[in-house]
């Protein structure tokens, strides 16, 4: 990459010369406001969550089946979101950034609107197929992108994809809310979850717009991908960096993509990338697994502990998630760059270990004294490791393979979700209050794995390894030629 006097003009030769710029530079427009429609499907993908987690003993009710297959069934998401964040790496690089948005919230969108109207539970189960598999390419898209926005070398690049688990509960706060006033308008019980769902595919058609408004293409795919005219045009646009394209450029985009799309699962568990794989995967599940038990069943396990009905169960849920869950995540985004994502995860999960044991020991003594631990749960899981498995997997690879190590990571992530939401209601109904205990193994997995895995992500120069990365997948690619 050479550039040229006055206001200076990159020229453009090679895709390590975009992202070197990118990595360099923030968008002109990366406010939080253009970060959370870039995480827009995250969003989703938590109401949606939060919504089904509500509507499970209804779901159960409705179709005549028991409460762990309805939850079995909701799970099939999740299943389906695995298959479509391994399928990610490879949507991403043949459609690119826009269209790839597009395809997995419309998916999404489809799937929810689906569901809100199903006859039976096979129409339940095809439709949360449908979802999952728009929000399994959504994820590691959304984090790409905004990685892309401030660029992986700054700091601020870790507190913006983090800001994702603040708008978490942002979202399952509005879950709650929605659910509020529809119970006070006489809405019937076991029609609440219908009408919440249909609402929330309302929602992802807003995010699709905001996202073809706001969120252009990315100008590292289209380099990738030999369209270096298009690049230079995104530079200029979002970057405010003018660029022109080389005379030596190296046109070569079909190798590379073939390259890449079949040999990134392997890059991610090489000498460099397997302690870093490991880590995001390992603090991605765990914190899933403790989330999908208390967060998602949060109304459900409010009612076994509190007084007041479904009335009091929402308004705790609600009080529970502002309070807790997006305090903490805002806290967790705006010391995450200062205390570093290991270390702040393994606080978390140790604070959330304490609480889940003390949960055990202290529910039935008092209903205050359980919605405080319970809402510590919520803070510290939010503030800690509740995100930070995406914002280490996020930036803990370059542009060539980073949808692939975030959606491998989502994907495995996916395992814990699905322990977390079929198994806690059986153990829950089996064990009551005692089941806390055995849910605190989960988290102090996770707390064992910061404290021997080192890797700090935030702050590391991760792009600069992208042209290796192709090198290698390239001549990865000629040896199976």
């Amino acid at each position: 990459m050479t550039h040229s006097s006055a206001r200076t003009t990159y020229r453009i030769s090679r895709p390590q010369d975009v992202i070197d710029i990118v990595n360099a530079n923030s968008a002109l427009r990366s406010n939080i406001g253009i970060v959370l429609i870039a995480l827009g499907g995250i969003l989703i993908d938590a109401y949606q969550a939060a919504m089904v987690g509500f509507g499970n003993k209804y779901i159960a009710a409705e179709f005549g089946i028991s409460p762990g297959l309805a939850a079995t069934v909701n799970a099939s998401v999740l299943i389906a979101a695995l298959i479509g964040g391994l399928l990610a790496n490879r949507v991403i690089n043949t459609f690119g950034q826009r269209k790839a948005f597009l395809i997995g919230m419309g998916m999404c969108t489809l799937g929810a609107a689906a569901v809100a109207f199903a006859p039976n539970i096979w129409w339940v189960l095809a439709a949360r197929v449908i979802m999952g598999f728009g929000l399994g390419i959504d994820f590691p898209l959304a984090t790409s992108a905004v990685a892309e926005l401030r660029g992986t070398s700054s700091k601020k690049s870790g507190s913006s994809v983090n800001l994702w688990q603040m708008g978490w509960y942002v979202s399952t706060t509005i879950v709650y809310l929605v659910l509020i006033p529809l119970h006070f308008a006489d809405v019937a019980e076991s029609h609440l979850w219908r009408y919440g769902i249909f609402i929330g595919a309302a929602f992802a058609v807003l995010v699709m717009i905001l996202r073809y408004v706001f969120m252009g293409e990315s100008a590292m795919w289209a380099a990738r991908v030999g369209k270096y005219d298009l690049s230079c045009q995104i530079l200029k646009e979002r970057y405010g960096i003018d660029a022109q394209v080389a005379e030596n450029v190296q046109n070569t985009p079909q190798v590379e993509k073939k390259a890449k799309i079949e040999g990134a699962y392997s890059v991610l568990f090489n000498k460099t990338y397997r302690r870093r794989t490991l880590l995001g995967c390992i603090v991605a599940t765990m914190q899933a697994w403790q989330y999908n038990a208390v967060g998602v069943y949060l109304p459900l396990t409010l009612a076994g502990i509190l007084s007041g009905g479904l009335t009091g169960a929402l308004t705790g849920s609600a009080v529970v998630n502002a309070l807790c869950g997006v305090t903490g995540g805002a806290i967790g985004s705006l010391i995450v760059s200062k205390v570093g994502s290991r270390r702040q995860s393994m606080i978390g999960f140790a604070m959330v270990t304490i609480a889940l044991l003390a949960l055990g020991a202290l529910a039935t003594t008092n209903p205050w004294l359980s919605l405080a631990l319970l809402g510590s749960i919520i803070f510290f899981h939010s503030a800690g490791p509740g995100g930070l498995g995406m914002t280490i997997a996020t930036l803990s690879y370059p542009p060539s393979i980073r949808p692939a190590g975030v959606g491998f990571a989502r994907a495995i992530m996916r395992t814990g979700a699905i322990a977390g939401l079929i198994f806690w209601p059986m153990l829950w109904g089996s064990l009551n209050t005692q089941a806390f205990y055995w849910l605190a193994i989960v988290p102090f997995i996770g707390f064992a794995t910061c404290l021997c895995i080192r890797w700090e992500p935030i702050g590391a120069n991760v792009d600069a390894e992208d042209e290796a990365v192709l090198a290698q997948l390239s001549k990865s690619q000629n040896r199976h030629e």
